[in-house]
């Protein structure tokens, strides 16, 4: 409840409300609020703030920003969720003052923003909102998708959502037509934000809204960097196509050969790389959950559809022949 926090200072403003830096009073740990005032909301802003409550309380990943509560009080929704030390990624961008990032660093958050994008799809959500502002960093710089609030739950995974909503630099060529689209708008905006890690720049700017959508549309293809392999810029071109269906999908951007092997090097890396937290302090923990979590996902192949269900199928179909076995020995 509302009473178990201090809300310290605002920090930003989300999809539909305010959002605040807060401690809880028992355990003084930190978190982010977001306040939602029910009190002037219309009636779709009040589906979006039951909508993103519902669906943060279902995604648990080690790259989607965790959810802790969510409760309303006086008029107001509450949701707590955790505070990302290393603030946005946006921010974190602007830092590097025109100096390019390294390309395993690119690969590496690349990596995990493309691994939260597939827990949601393969639960058939889309995220539609997707951008650096929205893209956080732990203090060990892992990777956390945030910013629900205009997600949409597909009623199956061919549905197609209609609705214009996202942020313009970040939305595909099939928004600004007004076409029906799905997963592959979300593969847009990430080919976007991997374009803009690497060039510190907008995939697409414009000083108008007019202009930026006839860029789009009209298919003119940003520059791409020189700085980084073919492999990385052949990626991002791919995520940039303006046919959706040329677009690859998330399973496989992380099928992808060059992908594989730079989650190998990260593996390699993050095996043998020292702890720099005090003793007794909680940063050895939060690199504990660097190693633990980020590895394990990247360790799995991820498999397409209709692969994890031969391979379900395979597994039920041995269970069975080992029963027979077992049956067979007790007569």
């Amino acid at each position: 409840m509302l009473d178990d926090y201090q809300l310290l200072k605002a920090i930003g403003k989300g999809s539909y409300g305010e959002v605040w830096l807060a401690k809880h009073l028992r355990d003084r740990r930190q978190f982010v609020v977001k306040k939602i005032s029910l009190q002037s909301a219309n009636q779709k802003e009040r589906k979006s703030a039951e909508q993103e409550c519902k669906l943060l309380s279902q995604l648990k990943h080690p790259n989607i920003v965790g959810y802790k509560d969510s409760f309303e009080a006086k008029g107001i929704l509450y949701i707590v969720m955790a505070f990302c030390e290393g603030g946005d990624l946006y921010s974190r961008l602007k830092e590097q003052r025109g100096t390019a990032l390294s390309e395993r660093q690119v690969v590496e958050w690349f990596v995990q923003i493309t691994m939260a994008l597939q827990y949601m799809h393969e639960r058939n959500i889309l995220h539609r909102d997707l951008k650096t502002q929205n893209i956080f960093l732990t203090r060990s710089r892992i990777i956390k998708v945030g910013d629900l609030g205009i997600a949409r739950v597909l009623d199956s995974s061919n549905d197609m959502a209609k609705t214009l909503i996202g942020t313009p630099y970040y939305m595909s060529p099939e928004l600004f037509s007004n076409k029906p689209y799905n997963h592959k708008s979300d593969v847009w905006a990430l080919g976007c934000c991997v374009y803009e890690m690497a060039t510190l720049k907008h995939a697409f700017n414009a000083r108008d809204f007019n202009s930026l959508s006839n860029k789009i549309l009209q298919g003119r293809m940003p520059d791409m960097p020189m700085q980084y392999s073919a492999e990385l810029v052949a990626l991002i071109r791919a995520m940039l196509s303006q046919d959706p269906d040329k677009r690859p999908s998330v399973n496989r951007i992380l099928r992808d050969r060059f992908i594989r092997r730079n989650i190998q090097m990260f593996l390699d890396a993050t095996a043998n790389r020292p702890s720099t937290a005090p003793a007794g302090g909680g940063g050895g923990n939060r690199r504990s959950e660097a190693r633990r979590e980020v590895p394990q996902r990247a360790r799995e192949d991820p498999p397409l559809p209709a692969e994890a269900a031969a391979r379900a199928s395979d597994r039920e179909l041995r269970e069975r022949e080992r029963e027979r076995e077992r049956e067979r020995e007790r007569e």
